[in-house]
């Protein structure tokens, strides 16, 4: 794949096919590898990632997601990506906090979610994300 800024860069698989897998050690191994493009092309910072749980079929970011369908997976999965990224002295950005599950309408869109699921499916892979030691976090652009 080539990048009109860097050049030549690795065409990586979706951040979904690793939800796919529930595989925390290859996911790991993934964002560490992508840690090592970035900081040989110059970068220092990740703009990823994305890990909001699905929960609007139709949202045309999905496969950006990290998370899948599954908030626990996406604890797991997140906490294996900052670190591997950040291993390689790139910083993570976790996006996009919180709620942000359709693309449509998203910096108009008021999402409208009871306390409750909020922090039982929303939250936890942001939270994980914390726990993690993720350098940063990207805001979501609708309403809460």
């Amino acid at each position: 794949m080539f990048d009109s800024q860097v050049g030549t860069v690795t065409a990586w698989p979706s951040l979904l096919s690793f939800a796919a897998s529930w595989d925390a050690s290859l996911t790991r191994e993934f964002a560490s590898a992508l840690g090592r493009e970035f900081r040989a092309k110059g970068a220092n910072v990740i703009l990823g990632p994305s890990v909001n749980v699905h929960r609007v079929a139709r949202n045309g970011r999905n496969a950006e997601y990290l998370s899948g369908e599954e908030p626990r997976l996406g604890e797991v999965l997140v906490a294996a990506y900052v670190q591997g990224v950040q291993s390689e002295k790139v910083a993570a950005v976790v996006k996009h906090y919180a709620l942000n599950n359709q693309e449509t309408h998203r910096a108009t869109v008021d999402v409208e979610v009871d306390e409750r699921t909020r922090r039982e499916v929303y939250y936890p892979p942001f939270e994980a994300a914390v726990r993690a030691g993720v350098a940063s976090f990207m805001c979501s652009y609708n309403l809460v």
